[in-house]
């Protein structure tokens, strides 16, 4: 696990990528493609954005092109696993994986806020205005988007995406492949169950399940 810093504590030493590093950066239909890409220019990386793709799609920014060609790479490039959705990401890691690469380093924002005693994983991506807390840890693959706030002692089990502005308190427990919904927030020495779904703007009050949909405020199980 590569240990990442927060902001004016990192050395050259510690920064997972170097000036003008090609990056890979797998699932170029992600809703968060564009902060991907620009946190790859931002730090002076030289990102390519690929995806199953049936066809080549342009955009204004930058060219998606299908993981066949990534055949003619070199596979001990860095890599970035940009898709959104914890089941989608962790399909686009074992594709990865079966291509060859290795190198999944953390992917965090210079304006991001993590204290020095915050353990983040491989392949893991904090992004702009986020803010993680003391003793946190950040197991690999995990996304946490602009503005979420994560409090001291808060454990992240792999794969799980955290939305923008979420808030979660201290010492909450959270399982692998957990979605947390945008403007939600989580009360404080909570556990979130494994692959367990919390809809945007919910405010949890009580543990929840595995693979279970909560939503509201307080939020409660939803009923098919």
């Amino acid at each position: 696990m590569d240990r990442i810093y927060g902001p004016g504590l990192m050395t050259n030493q510690e920064k997972p990528f170097l000036e003008n590093d090609k990056v890979i950066l797998f699932g170029s239909q992600s809703e968060s493609l564009n902060d991907f890409y620009d946190l790859a220019i931002k730090l002076k990386l030289d990102p390519i954005c690929v995806d199953n793709l049936d066809k080549i799609i342009l955009t204004p920014k930058h060219v998606s092109i299908h993981y066949a060609h990534l055949e003619s790479f070199h596979f001990d490039l860095t890599a970035v696993i940009s898709i959104i959705s914890p089941e989608a990401r962790f399909q686009a890691l074992n594709h990865a994986l079966e291509l060859g690469f290795t190198h999944f380093p953390p992917f965090v924002d210079p304006n991001s806020d993590i204290t020095n005693s915050a353990e983040v994983g491989e392949g893991a991506f904090i992004n702009s205005s986020a803010i993680v807390g003391s003793n946190v840890v950040i197991s690999n693959y995990v996304t946490i988007n602009r503005g979420a706030n994560i409090g001291h002692d808060v454990e992240i089990g792999e794969f799980t995406h955290i939305a923008p502005s979420s808030c979660i308190l201290g010492s909450v427990k959270i399982g692998k492949k957990v979605t947390i919904g945008a403007n939600s927030t989580i009360l404080p020495k909570l556990k979130i169950g494994d692959g367990a779904f919390i809809g945007a703007g919910s405010v949890v009050t009580r543990d929840v399940l595995p693979d279970q949909i909560v939503c509201g405020n307080p939020a409660k199980k939803l009923i098919k």
